[in-house]
């Protein structure tokens, strides 16, 4: 009787859970369809902008749940909409016709510029029409970081500053790239194999921005070069209010004709300027020229902002590498684009892939660009692996970090191995399941799930719904699934992971392969703003 009494009490036990579950979870959708069922916003556009606003707007309705009309007509009737006051739409995005014009939008108060079309640097206008709640918000995505990410890979070819001048570079630098410097500095001086000092040159220089990371994290006499005479003043002063003018300086030339004797440099890195080097090849070959043969080359092709047409891709910059007849060079694809030359002399270490846990947290940094705030890292147990991300996330960002643990027997040992390694005041450990996170709702501003944790749980959709429930209003998360020398009956398809986060009925969960199987989730949007 005992026991049929118990058997009773633990099935209505689990009945409670699970409703208690339901219902949270009803609770969040029907938040979430409150957003959807609201009126759509509706965007009048240029119909020549028609390939990135499509994907601007699907990419805002997938992160914010809301839906987007969007309406494509010529420039003269746009502005004749516009002049009229009958445009029936909450937003307008136009470029001028002819070029050098101005449109209708140029009249109302608040437009503002979210793009510029490559080469021609003609500007794409946006500006609000109506008080529609989306619409302000629309037009800041649309002219933020990830809109502006959108408008680069558009196969019209876009920019996201109205020049290619010292100036516009520094926007782009301060407010779009400024949290990857310490990333590329130290995938950089990783790759060189152990060399830590002697001359390093960075061809393509800029302001400086590489180079005071680069310094920070060595003992390098660093060089920049570049071909714009007014980044010099610029340049210069960044390093003077780093402190660092004894070590590192400019210097004016082109990286196809290098002003440097041979055998001079012992590093010679670059970050995102090969592809806008008219002759790659001349280009490799004065690098080759001007590197020691015990030296370390590390160039960087193009990146996340590249407008599209000058992009090459990675077969086309093999076969410049191949003719440009440089011994030692080739091309590396993993987390990047990049033509790595190593001198016959060079060491040992820089013929391998420097890469490993530590970039993961990079990985991270560089997609979200979130170093402020509150981090979660699911960590279960507290391997190489884990202790390796940690450290990363501490050497690149500024997160308050809380490291989840499996056990509390396994959450107590890495309390200690982090307080004796002097940490404590930056990363904390806690005990609990992926299931039932033991946080409060928007407790992080980011996520990161170490290792292929989300694999190892029965209920896939309820550990995403957890993961969306602690995040913070613009938070992102990025959780591992499968890799390469995983055990074959432990793995999940990427087909199946997709199925589970269809179900959990948030569109803002993606899973894709891309060095390894991830599980991303967005949770609305940041709002930034344009230039």
């Amino acid at each position: 009787m005992l026991k049929n009494t118990f058997s009773v009490l633990l099935v209505l036990l689990v009945v409670c859970v699970a409703g208690l579950d339901a219902i949270a979870w009803s609770a969040e959708k029907q938040r979430l369809g409150n957003k959807v069922n609201a009126p759509s916003l509706t965007v009048l556009a240029d119909k020549r902008l028609q390939d990135p606003l499509v994907m601007i707007t699907d990419e805002y309705s997938r992160l914010t749940g809301f839906p987007i009309s969007l309406r494509l007509l010529s420039v003269p009737e746009v502005n004749t909409l516009v002049k009229k006051k009958e445009t029936g739409a909450d937003v307008a995005i136009c470029m001028p016709v002819p070029a050098g014009s101005k449109t209708s939008l140029d009249l109302l108060q608040g437009t503002k510029t979210v793009a510029w079309e490559y080469p021609s640097m003609e500007p794409v206008k946006a500006a609000v029409l109506t008080m529609h709640p989306e619409a302000a918000r629309f037009v800041r995505f649309a002219g933020g970081p990830i809109g502006h990410r959108l408008w680069s890979e558009s196969s019209m070819g876009f920019t996201i500053t109205p020049d290619t001048s010292a100036k516009a570079y520094e926007w782009v630098a301060e407010h779009r790239v400024k949290h990857t410097y310490p990333l590329t500095a130290m995938r950089m001086l990783a790759e060189c194999g152990g060399i830590n000092d002697g001359i390093c040159i960075d061809v393509g220089c800029g302001l400086g921005h590489l180079e005071i990371e680069l310094a920070k994290r060595s003992d390098f006499t660093i060089k920049g070069l570049d071909i714009d005479p007014e980044a010099k003043p610029l340049f210069e002063k960044r390093i003077r209010e780093a402190g660092l003018q004894d070590r590192v300086s400019f210097v004016l030339g082109d990286a196809q004709d290098m002003p440097f004797p041979d055998d001079y440099a012992d590093v010679i890195v670059s970050r995102g300027t090969l592809v806008f080097i008219p002759d790659i090849a001349k280009c490799l070959r004065e690098v080759d020229r001007v590197l020691k043969p015990s030296g370390v080359a590390f160039l960087g092709g193009r990146y996340i902002y590249t407008p599209e047409p000058c992009k090459i891709s990675t077969a086309k910059l093999r076969g410049i590498v191949y003719k440009s007849g440089v011994a030692g060079a080739q091309v590396i694809s993993e987390l990047g684009q990049w033509v790595k030359i190593i001198g016959p002399e060079a060491p040992k270490a820089a013929q391998e892939f420097q890469g490993g846990p530590h970039m993961i947290a990079n990985r991270f940094v560089a997609d979200f660009g979130i170093t402020q705030g509150k981090a979660l890292l699911i960590c279960q147990r507290d391997t190489m692996l884990q202790q390796a991300v940690q450290q990363g996330f501490v050497n690149t960002t500024n997160l308050e970090i809380t490291a989840l643990y499996a056990s509390e027997e396994v959450a107590a040992q890495a309390e200690e191995r982090i307080r004796q390694g002097k940490l404590a005041s930056r990363i904390r450990c806690r005990a609990g399941g992926l299931r039932a996170l033991p946080f409060k709702d928007a407790s992080f501003d980011l996520v990161a799930g170490v290792g292929p944790v989300l694999l190892m749980e029965k209920d896939r959709e309820k550990a995403m719904r957890e993961i969306y429930r602690v995040l913070r209003p613009g938070g992102a998360a990025l959780v591992g699934g499968k890799y390469l020398y995983m055990a074959d009956d432990r793995k999940v398809s990427t087909e199946s992971l997709r199925r589970n986060a269809a179900s959990t009925g948030i569109a803002s969960i993606r899973v894709y392969d891309d060095v390894g199987q991830w599980v991303e989730v967005r949770k609305g949007i940041r709002d930034e703003d344009g230039p």
